[in-house]
């Protein structure tokens, strides 16, 4: 059934779609992202009728299109199957009466012709076949990509992700670890993955792109299609780091080699009690929290309920990715930092989320291109590219 305005019973449509699609066998390659993006963005939504969680259809219609266009053989990766018509009807024919048998006349016996030989004719020759070679497949290898240090702050730091000329139309890994550590273990990254970070991201490159990506605590835990087990790990300040990256694997190629390993560091720490913490640091030491209780937009919130907030990943929701700016910046401003530089932009954060209560308290929902510049402030403000400075954790 059909509901106004509301994307997300179309956006489950599309996904069931283009899964269903995949298990009968259909290429994916170029729909990988936009299904993982669309698992993020539904997370646990139960769409109607099934449920009667909603998302605007303005936040969503980029998503249903581009995976309605794959499931329709728009893309590159899959086409679209033809719909088999059924058989025509053979008629049957219908059997004809024998005709009655009519007596024939006996035949006058003719005389008997004396054989004459006839010459043999000589058998043609056969042609023999020749062998057709059969050709192997040259296996598939993406081309590696390029990696280059961007800028970098306090607490976190930014890469440039250069793609190949294969792309990376499956996303792409980094790998990152302190220099120490790296020196450490002989110069060379260990074979253990436990012993650095790793982020896969789902951003697929066309070839030679350029994408930046920024990793640190805030960054990565609310990026939209980013695995990691060091999301929320913050970088320490005036701390250096080592990074590489490959191509993720695809269906018909496999992943690229490592690229090339490069030196990057945080930015020094801010001297004395006028300086900020990311959401990352107050999510994971309440014990020293100047307040235990907020106020986001019109609604109050406990200390347990913005624990709550911190904890939960943005999955495309402009609000908690809001939120959890807002929350560190208020807790930065009673902690004794100089709020100059942002008071003005939370107070246009209360303002933009109202009464809308932020999950997993409650469902409220902006997209996150109507919260993405007060973000980015309140970002900047937190991890101390902007006003006092960030503390050292």
């Amino acid at each position: 059934p059909g509901f106004p305005n509301d994307g997300l019973n179309p956006l489950a449509k599309e996904v069931i779609a283009a899964k269903l699609n995949i298990a009968n066998g259909a290429g994916h390659d170029c729909a990988d992202a936009f299904i993982t993006q669309a698992d993020l963005l539904i997370a646990n939504l139960i769409p109607k009728p099934v449920g009667n969680d909603t998302v605007p259809i303005g936040n969503v219609q980029e998503l249903i299109l581009d995976l309605g266009n794959y499931n329709k053989g728009g893309l590159c990766c899959a086409t679209h199957c033809s719909v088999i018509p059924s058989p025509t009807p053979t008629a049957t024919a219908t059997p004809t009466p024998s005709p009655t048998p009519t007596a024939t006349p006996t035949a006058t016996a003719t005389p008997t012709a004396t054989p004459t030989s006839t010459p043999t004719a000589s058998p043609t020759p056969t042609a023999t076949a020749t062998p057709t070679a059969t050709v192997t497949p040259t296996p598939c290898q993406l081309d590696k990509p390029a990696i280059a240090c961007s800028t970098s702050a306090a607490s976190n730091i930014a890469i440039d992700v250069i793609a190949g000329e294969s792309g990376a139309p499956n996303g792409f890994t980094i790998d990152w670890m302190t220099v120490a550590d790296f020196i450490a273990n002989g110069n060379q990254w260990p074979d253990d993955p436990s012993e650095f970070c790793q982020a896969s991201f789902a951003n697929s490159l066309a070839p030679n792109q350029t994408m930046a990506v920024v990793i640190g605590d805030d960054r990565l835990f609310d990026s939209f299609g980013v695995r990691s087990d060091c999301s929320g790990d913050p970088l320490p300040c005036d701390t250096a780091y080592v990074f590489r990256c490959r191509v993720n694997e695809t269906d018909s190629c496999s992943a690229s080699p490592w690229g090339n390993t490069i030196t990057c560091a945080t930015l020094p720490c801010s001297p004395g009690q006028n300086c900020t913490y990311t959401q990352g640091y107050w999510k994971n030491h309440s014990d020293v929290w100047p307040l235990q209780s907020l106020t986001l937009g019109a609604v109050s919130y406990s200390e347990s309920q913005l624990l709550q907030i911190l904890n939960r990943p943005a999955q495309g929701n402009g609000l908690v990715i809001l939120a959890h700016q807002l929350i560190a910046a208020k807790l930065n401003i009673a902690n004794g930092a100089d709020p100059t530089a942002v008071q003005q932009f939370v107070i246009n954060a209360d303002n933009m989320v109202g009464g809308l209560i932020v999950p997993p308290i409650g469902n409220g929902y902006l997209s996150p291109s109507q919260t993405s510049e007060l973000t980015d402030t309140l970002t900047e403000y937190n991890e101390g590219t902007i006003g006092p400075g960030h503390c050292n954790d």
